[in-house]
């Protein structure tokens, strides 16, 4: 069963790009003055980036 739900990918990978999206929104929230919308938007992002990446990395198809 675990091995069905392991893309390939640890916790660890994941748990990497949710700090540096964190951090990032939080950067840019105090440089915009507007935290709640940029920390959301990084969250997004350090949610979003192992995804990204991975298909951009597979080389398969780019639909």
């Amino acid at each position: 069963m675990e091995r069905d739900n392991n893309n390939g990918k640890s916790p660890q990978d994941a748990g990497r790009y949710l700090v540096i999206g964190i951090s990032l929104g939080v950067a840019f929230g105090i440089i915009f003055d507007n935290l709640a919308v940029w920390l959301c938007l990084g969250v997004g992002i350090g949610l979003l980036a192992p995804q990204i990446l991975k298909k951009k990395n597979d080389g398969g198809d780019k639909a």
